[in-house]
């Protein structure tokens, strides 16, 4: 399994509860190669193993590697898509050049690892950036048999990349024995903006385990809404800064509790911009915690009264943080981007459009909040997880198509 950092931090918690299903069965051993080894690692099941050959290369290997791609066929194909589509630039050649050199670098510590433990049976790419584009290099000259690996959101849109680029996705879409996606709409985003083959293309969507028991409303007169997410400005948090102040406003008989989980570049100037925001509104009050672990996470639903978990991203594949609190049976708000909408509903609180307002948002938690149905919500919110995100029957019935991939002996693809 390549990932980004995981088993070290941070991010990737979703994982957390993947492994668990890999070291359950008895018919995968599993190895955790990061591109990334920083601090203390997470705690891995008995049954799953790490190694660190792709991690953190010295600088003088970094060097190299970006003298090689500089020379390489990979750079310079990549030249000619941007000279084509007119995404020329400073910006994007650079970055394809490093991406180039990531690969380079990433596939050398692949050739490492085969040379240690021998041929690997399939690499599982938890992202479909940089090593999995290596994994697919090294499947090309013999030491990995079969290459899957699963897309999500930041490695999927363009348009959340600076100047709308995806480095080299276009010169590797084609190469993977399966591509994962979470949902239909990145399926046919994947097949529209990159031209991936749909017969190489399957849905598999990510799932979370069902909360022991339910999250509790907040007492009357008061009100308790979370959010989870990094503070990046694709995650638009300065909306729901705007709508709490509004709602606060429109709502004085009622007491407004903002709690932010999540770490990131725009911690410290998101919290700022809430302290100044909410300067003079007597009955709203906020926390911003930081990072948080996924199971501290989980844990607070259920000690904490939650009425109501918000999401304003602007792009998103099926986001793990709202099948959480939605577990707990936590109504959800969020916009109609990405896999959204196959998750949160009209029947388990509020799907808004995908550029909501200020307005839109208010007019969406009062909707939760003072709605007749709320109990009925709340309800919902976890019969939906329960029938669609159990992370049991998902994660089960991924693994499963994954050794079933490594089992086939047909010929693979090839970049």
């Amino acid at each position: 399994m390549l990932t980004h950092a995981y088993p070290y931090h941070p991010g990737e918690q979703f994982i957390e509860d993947e492994i668990k299903y890999w070291a359950k069965n008895p018919a995968a051993c599993v190895t955790v190669l990061p591109a990334e080894a920083k601090g203390n690692p997470r705690p891995l099941p008995d049954a799953v193993s790490m190694d660190l050959c792709m991690a953190n290369g010295t600088v003088g290997a970094r060097l190299v590697a970006a003298w090689a791609a500089l020379f390489s066929m990979m750079f310079w194909h990549e030249w000619g898509y941007l000279w084509r589509s007119r995404k020329m630039a400073v910006y994007t050649v650079c970055r394809a050049l490093l991406h180039t050199s990531k690969v380079i670098a990433q596939a050398k510590g692949l050739r490492r690892y085969i040379r240690l433990h021998g041929e690997i049976d399939v690499a599982y790419c938890y992202w479909n950036e940089t090593q999995s584009y290596a994994a697919v290099l090294i499947r090309k000259e013999g030491g990995i048999r079969k290459v899957i690996s699963r897309i999500h959101g930041i490695d999927l849109h363009e348009m959340r990349r600076p100047h709308g680029y995806m480095p080299l996705k276009r010169q590797f879409i084609h190469a993977y024995d399966k591509v994962f996606t979470t949902s239909r709409k990145a399926q046919a985003y994947l097949e529209e903006t990159y031209g991936a083959s749909s017969e190489s293309i399957a849905i598999s969507p990510l799932g979370v385990p069902l909360a022991a028991m339910l999250s509790q409303p907040s007492d009357a007169g008061t009100l308790h809404i979370v959010s989870v997410s990094f503070c990046l400005p694709v995650k638009r948090l300065d909306r729901i800064i705007e709508a709490l102040r509004l709602f606060a406003l429109r709502h004085k008989e009622m007491v407004t509790t903002w709690t932010h989980i999540g770490g990131g570049p725009l911690f410290e100037a998101t919290r700022s911009l809430a302290a100044a925001r909410f300067a003079g509104v007597e009955n709203i009050c906020f926390e911003f915690v930081g990072e948080m672990a996924n199971g501290a996470v989980k844990k607070y639903y259920l000690g904490t009264p939650v009425d109501l978990f918000i999401n304003t991203s602007e792009s998103e594949g099926i986001p793990v943080s709202i099948m959480e609190a939605m577990s707990a049976g936590v109504p959800a708000v969020a916009p109609n981007v990405g896999g959204i909408s196959h998750l949160v509903s009209n029947q388990c609180g509020v799907l808004l459009g995908n550029c909501p307002s200020t307005q839109d948002i208010v007019d969406a938690i009062e909707r939760v909040v003072f709605g007749e149905k709320r109990d009925v919500l709340r309800v919902n919110a976890r019969k939906r997880v329960e029938e669609k995100f159990s992370s049991d029957r998902n994660y089960s019935d991924f693994i499963a198509s994954v050794l079933a991939i490594g089992a086939n002996q047909a010929e693979v693809r090839q970049p």
